[in-house]
């Protein structure tokens, strides 16, 4: 083999060999189900409608206003969003509340951010006894940051050490 054909040869392979290279990526193109690619949505992901479609239809209303079925009831030891421009915004992943070594009772809710920016809200407690009567003043508003897509933690503590028995929260977007 001469120089020439050698040459030849080596052309042609190399078209060979690029063209093959060339199909494979058009098979690729042609096969999908191969390649996959995943987008992962940022998490929490909060779905509002399921929310509302679990709540419980009021029974009685808690509290007996002047006009009957006029007002739904408002459970106790929860929270309640009181401000409609934060409803779908934030939801409240959980409540509780326990005994500290003093006897005060300090409650917290855990809120998370549904959205994609930052939001500041602002929590109060209402400390209530056995006849859910208030124990004590309703304490006063305390912002809570949230960062996008995040958790954050309202908790309060009541003065009173023996005749708490019930607490009721109220959160609002922050002003």
């Amino acid at each position: 083999m001469n120089g020439e054909s050698h040459t030849m040869a080596r052309n042609h392979l190399v078209q060979v060999i690029q063209l093959s290279l060339l199909a494979c990526v058009l098979a690729a193109c042609q096969h999908p189900t191969q390649m996959v690619s995943t987008t992962i949505e940022p998490r929490p992901r909060c779905d509002f409608n399921a929310l509302v479609a679990q709540r419980p239809a009021a029974s009685q209303p808690a509290m007996v206003p002047s006009v009957p079925a006029s007002m739904t009831e408002m459970p106790l030891n929860s929270v309640n969003l009181t401000d409609w421009t934060i409803t779908n915004k934030v939801m409240v992943q959980s409540t509780n509340a326990r005994r500290t070594p003093t006897g005060t009772v300090e409650v917290w809710a855990r809120l998370v951010n549904c959205t994609d920016y930052p939001l500041q809200v602002e929590g109060r407690t209402h400390f209530l006894d056995e006849s859910q009567a208030p124990v004590e003043d309703v304490t006063a508003w305390h912002r809570v940051m949230l960062s996008p897509r995040s958790l954050g933690v309202y908790t309060e503590q009541s003065t009173n050490a023996d005749d708490v028995r019930y607490y009721y929260m109220e959160v609002r977007e922050g002003k």
